[in-house]
């Protein structure tokens, strides 16, 4: 009987660890529809789009998650490959969305990308943009002591309206 409730558990705890990872930045159960529908929505917030880039955008975002999801599935295991092979599909889808954004526009992105793989491994561990690791103490070991930030005083000027 023990063992029927622990199986049961089991069974409930994994359909809710599937659930989770099929909501949308779920990561690898979204299909490519889906995956080009994310990056576009992010572009689009990041870059403020035009409704024509939008349109182009999306396009090619579909076309090349088309083409990643194709690698992941001719991997068969081969991660370091298929690593390789995203490289240059990126490279490819890369180098089409810099014809529809402007130059400002894909600065941006390339910044904004930077910033998110820089951080990656900060999530989950109350990490994040914001957060940097602890100095190192100092040479005599005492720590080294936190500077606190001054607040901006707030002033009055513009108020006359």
């Amino acid at each position: 009987m023990h063992m029927i409730k622990t199986v049961k558990t089991l069974i409930l705890f994994l359909s809710g660890a599937l659930a989770l990872q099929a909501q949308p930045g779920g990561g690898r159960m979204m299909n490519p529809e889906q995956r080009a529908e994310q990056q576009t929505t992010l572009m689009t917030e990041k870059l403020a789009l035009s409704e024509a880039q939008v349109n182009k955008v999306q396009e090619i975002n579909l076309r090349y998650a088309n083409k990643m999801k194709d690698a992941r599935d001719q991997a068969d295991g081969d991660w370091e490959a298929m690593r390789e092979t995203m490289g240059l599909i990126r490279q490819e889808q890369d180098n089409e969305l810099q014809t529809v954004l402007t130059q400002e526009q894909w600065q941006q992105w390339v910044a904004y990308r930077e910033e998110m793989r820089a951080n990656r491994g900060n999530y989950g561990r109350g990490g994040g943009p914001d957060t940097a690791p602890p100095p190192p103490p100092a040479e005599n070991g005492e720590q080294p002591v936190k500077k606190k930030k001054q607040k901006k005083e707030k002033t009055d000027s513009g108020s006359d309206q």
